[in-house]
């Protein structure tokens, strides 16, 4: 079935046009009738190919294909036209590979081409920032692969470090596993329908030479010159089939050189008709706004691009070069250089045509209408140094800060001095340091740097810097500050709360009508980055007493224009005070004030301080080239062994009767309570609070070094010689540092007077060893919050609950890790291969409350037996115990106590998977290991990258303190242990996910055994506290009058 597509007196303004479910064998007619549809639906038809027409409908956005007979022929080579497209989706048709004009398209988010023939991919694929990617269902498929400097990432950005699989497991000792036989078969078959697709309609001809581009290249040049002579000769009446061919031109010979233009002209220039402009400035060519086509300047030069498109679709150009009459010399130059450029990066075969001022030729004329309108003057800036007199307005700042420096401008009077502070005038010539007396140390330090700084990037060097302490000024420099009052003395005058106004960041939009100024959305914690500041825009920053006007080197000239008068509406539409100016920065000319304004915005050069003055007089001092010679150290290794097997139950329970063997005698324990140790009852061996720190003393009998003897027969003969004693302190998750203190310093003294030396061993909540633990015989419960003392105990024997409580009892690697922890008391927590302690409380009776011991339904019996055990040494006659098994709890009191019956787990498969590694540079350099099987929450470091592997998904786990060069090298790692498990684990693949401190999802939580709130350093407290400070300050600075906002999707 043919289908006429609607012919051009259809509405222009059709936006979507839907063919969908049809007998659609093909389109023809005018399909560029349309120039504002931006979704296409032609799926479920017969289509084999498209026109080419249809890519002149340049705002397209949506294009879908779906369950056609399209093949590689089928796609037009003008679909690179397509700038704005954003969705290609091409399943189930014959595509067995597509165009590399497909992949330039730079706004492309979603790919869809599954249920194909797909063979391979073209390699710029990787280079498309593409959401989704669907290539399933290509059994034949094989993704190409990554070019060599994405492989390992971003050469000097990774240190030079090949993360390839290959190589690491080279470095780790391991052989990279071999590809399936199939493979070959596959790569074989690939090439051959590869070279099938690249060849032309017509069969070579026998005895052909020479490259396969060089062959192709002749033939249809042949083929050209050979219809065009047969068209003349069939005219003339005869035709003679041996008549030679004449050669190529010399001119069509010639090679032109593969340069890379993309830094002079934009990679879609040349597609679409009409005539585009370009200006010199600084030897470069800038393009144009269409709306000063025509109006040239005498002291400029200009390119002229005339770009022709075909009803065929084929593109002609015609490229020009005007020079003005008062041009000067480097202009004129740049004008016909780049005018070749780009003639060569469009291909084209038209010779540039010089034009003069006066003397234009009427091809030329006829591009503007014979109205070419020319002003005297210049619109651009030559190249040439032209030699200026710098000028450099007085200001006066005042620094403060520890952590990060913050300058505000003050007016310039001896009146802004205040002795708390360092301030600074930069007067040009000579820039003054003034500290205060009572200022901090740090900050004079910090501010010494920065006005150093600024002298070297922004004066050359060239200025005096004078720091003068307070009481020690000088004349000159009273001067300078209009004169010192008199009686005039140094105040406190600075508010004792003082917080720095928030800096606030606009962007310049230039809207259909209007100019807009929408504040930038900044990223979670308030800060600002330099990647904020794009290339093509300008932004106005808002310091309060300054404004800053950043304009991008790529950024329109009417926009320039306009945010020059947007910066003095935004100065003057908020009270401030009379000293707040306006000053503009250009972008890679930044000041050193605008600077400090963002947060890691520091250009200092990278120094390796470990190198010798003979090892950098040998090697140089470029680190770029030391880095591409020598590859910097990595440790990978743990990525790549197996994961340690867990301990089976016979073999726990062996090893936990070795363990108690050598034990002569039950611990003597003590707690930590109202400053001393005291004490603990034997009825409360094996239970722990999180606040609290107890001490263990252990005496050990040391092996016999004759193994025919038995222990037992030696009791009545012990010596302290055959003896050791270990003293374990167990601290808990949230206790302090007191009880430890109070140990090392008192407490310790006493126990060494009377058992002598011991060993002493730190144990954290949840980080005990398996000689510790063998010790309570899988009875260690761990109980939320402080235990009650003594005197509490008398005075109320039996406390009642006031909510409800839920312990959770699991081991890993070993039962003798098992361990029953307090959590959260929530259904959502349980799981059907877990035993659960709930306890309910009472209001009133004598009974406290009702204690469920919760069977899953996959629960051990030993592990069932084990928590019944459990239950009733924690609880005594004053509860009720019920042991319940999943699937049999009571209504009113179970699911009632727990708040409600809320979806959960009922199988841990991650139980099984779950890894734990650390990434980090400790040791100076890279290295990933392997953390514990028994980890927990507390192995998270804020100042390391993690990973998380639960068998489902591989977790990076970033620290707020982390660097850098660990995220970059984690991530790598993440991705190389991935395709690792590809190979090893084919049945179970892994996504990577990215995940950060106190946002972790509950595929991540649920590895770690009583996941809890993660404790904050103090630093970090502290610094959540001014950010919330700055932002309620900042609200009441802000001005009142509404602005629009951007929202990206």
């Amino acid at each position: 079935m043919k289908v006429d597509l609607p012919t051009p007196d259809s509405p222009r303004t059709l936006k979507r046009l839907n063919l969908n479910d049809n007998q659609i064998s093909e389109l023809t007619g005018q399909s560029d009738s349309w120039p504002q549809l931006e979704i296409l639906q032609i799926c479920r038809n017969k289509l084999r190919s498209l026109p080419q027409q249809l890519m002149r409908c340049t705002k397209l956005r949506r294009l879908y294909l779906n369950s056609n007979q399209i093949s590689l022929y089928g796609l037009p080579r003008g679909i690179f036209n397509l700038e704005k497209l954003e969705v290609f989706s091409a399943a189930d048709n014959n595509l067995e590979t597509i165009p590399d004009a497909l992949c330039r398209l730079g706004s492309l988010k979603v790919l869809n081409l599954n249920k194909n023939k797909l063979l391979t991919l073209p390699e710029a694929i990787h280079f498309l920032q593409l959401k989704e990617l669907d290539v399933s269902d290509n059994p034949d498929f094989v993704m190409p692969p990554k070019p060599k400097e994405c492989q390992k990432g971003s050469g000097p950005a990774f240190y030079n470090i090949d993360f390839s699989l290959s190589n690491q497991l080279k470095l780790a000792g391991q052989v990279a596993p071999e590809q399936p036989t199939a493979h070959t078969d596959i790569q074989q078959k690939r090439a051959a329908r590869i070279r099938r697709l690249n060849k032309p309609e017509q069969r070579n001809s026998p005895g052909s030479g020479g490259s396969s581009e060089t062959v192709l290249r002749g033939m249809r040049e042949t083929a050209k010159r050979k219809h065009a002579l047969d068209s003349n000769t069939s005219n003339n009446g005869h035709y003679n089939d041996n008549e030679e061919i004449a050669g190529r031109r010399w001119d069509e010979q010639i090679e032109r050189p593969q340069l890379n233009y993309s830094e002079f002209f934009d990679g879609a220039i040349g597609h679409i008709a009409g005539i585009t402009c370009w200006e010199i400035e600084n030897f470069l060519p800038k393009q144009l706004e269409r709306q000063l086509n025509g109006t040239f300047y005498t002291g400029d030069c200009y390119i002229i691009l005339h770009t022709m498109v075909e009803l065929s679709g084929n593109t002609d150009w015609n490229i020009f070069f005007w020079i003005g009459q008062d041009a000067t010399l480097d202009k004129q130059a740049c004008a016909a250089m780049h005018a070749v450029n780009l003639r060569n990066m469009l291909g084209a075969s038209c010779r540039t045509q010089r034009e003069e001022q006066g003397d234009e030729s009427d091809e030329f004329l006829t591009l503007f209408n014979h109205h070419l309108r020319v002003i005297d003057g210049a619109r651009t800036e030559t190249g040439f140094w032209v030699v200026r007199d710098d000028e450099h307005p007085t200001r006066f700042y005042r620094a403060s800060g520890t952590q990060k420096l913050h300058v505000e401008l003050v007016p310039i009077e001896a009146t802004s001095l205040d002795s708390r502070y360092v301030f600074f005038l930069d007067i040009g010539p000579r820039l003054y340091i003034w500290n205060g007396k009572k200022c901090n140390s740090m900050t004079k330090a910090k501010t010494r740097l920065f006005v150093e700084k600024l002298n070297k990037s922004e004066r050359k060097g060239l200025s005096e810097l004078i720091q003068i302490n307070q009481g020690e000024e000088t004349d000159k420099f009273w001067k300078e500050l209009g004169g010192k009052p008199q009686d005039f003395q140094v105040t406190s005058h600075v508010a004792n709360d003082f917080v720095p106004s928030r800096s606030i960041l606009y962007k310049v939009d230039l809207g259909q009508e209007f100019i807009e100024l929408p504040q930038v959305e900044l990223e979670p914690g308030g800060f600002l980055k330099k990647e904020l500041l794009h290339t093509r825009n300008i932004y106005i920053l808002d310091c309060h007493t300054e404004l800053f006007v950043w304009i991008g080197k790529k950024s329109a000239r009417l926009v320039r224009m306009a945010a020059t008068r947007l910066a003095c509406e935004l100065l003057s539409m908020i009270q401030r005070p009379p000293h707040a100016v306006i000053t503009k920065t250009l972008e890679g000319a930044e000041t050193q004030v605008f600077k400090s304004k963002f947060d890691a915005w520091d250009d200092v050069l990278a120094v390796d301080f470990t190198r010798t003055a003979e090892n950098v007089s040998k090697k140089g001092a470029d680190m770029k080239k030391i880095l591409q010679e020598n590859e910097m150290k990595t440790n990978l290794t743990a990525l790549f062994k197996n994961r340690p097997p867990w301990q089976t139950r016979q073999a726990a329970q062996e090893a936990l009767e070795d363990w108690n063997i050598f034990l002569l005698q039950p611990f003597s324990m003590f707690v930590y309570e109202n400053k001393k140790f005291v004490k603990l009852p034997d009825d409360e061996r094996g239970q722990f609070y999180s606040h609290d720190s107890y001490l263990f003393v252990a005496r050990y009998l040391l092996p016999s070094e004759d193994e025919s003897m038995d222990n037992s027969e030696l009791e009545d003969e012990i010596k302290d010689s055959d003896t050791e004693r270990i003293v374990y302190f167990w601290q808990g998750r949230n206790a302090n540092n007191t009880a430890w203190l109070s140990f090392n310093f008192t407490f310790k003294q006493e126990l060494i007077d009377v058992l002598g030396d011991f060993e002493i061993i730190q144990l954290i909540q949840q980080q005990e060893n398996q000689r510790f633990m063998a010790h309570f015989n899988r009875k260690f419960i761990i109980h939320n919050g402080k235990r009650r003392t003594a005197a509490q105990r008398m005075q109320t024997p039996l406390q009642r609950l006031t909510q409800t409580q839920m312990y959770h009892i699991r081991w890993c690697y070993s039962t003798i890790m098992t361990r029953c922890i307090q959590i959260e008391a929530t259904s959502a927590n349980l799981c059907s291969e877990f035993c659960y302690i709930v306890t309910v409380p009472l209001d009133s009776g004598d009974i406290i409350g009702i204690v469920y011991v919760w069977i899953g339904n996959s629960v051990h019996p030993d592990d069932a037996l084990l928590a019944q055990e459990i239950a009733n040494e924690m609880y005594n006659d004053s509860y009720t115990i019920q042991v319940i098994n999943e699937g049999n709890e009571p209504e009113n009191f179970f699911w009632v106590g727990l708040g409600d019956r809320l979806p959960y787990d009922l199988v841990s498969d991650y139980m099984r998977y779950m890894r734990l590694f650390k990434c980090s540079n400790d040791n100076g350099f890279f290295v990933v290991t392997e953390k514990y099987a028994d980890f927990c929450q507390d192995d998270l470091l804020d100042d390391d990258c993690m990973l998380l592997d639960t068998g489902t998904y591989v977790f990076l786990w970033k620290g707020p303190t982390a660097s850098i060069i660990e995220v970059k090298f984690a991530a790598k790692s993440a991705e190389l242990y991935i395709q690792h498990l590809r190979t090893r684990e084919p049945d179970r693949p892994r996504k990577l996910r990215l995940t950060v401190k106190n946002s972790e999802p509950i595929e991540f939580r649920k590895c770690f055994h009583a996941w809890s709130k993660h404790k904050n350093p103090p630093r970090e407290l502290e610094k959540q506290n001014a950010f919330s400070i700055s932002q309620q300050e900042q609200q009441k600075q802000a001005p009142k009058k509404s602005h629009s906002t951007n929202i990206f999707v």
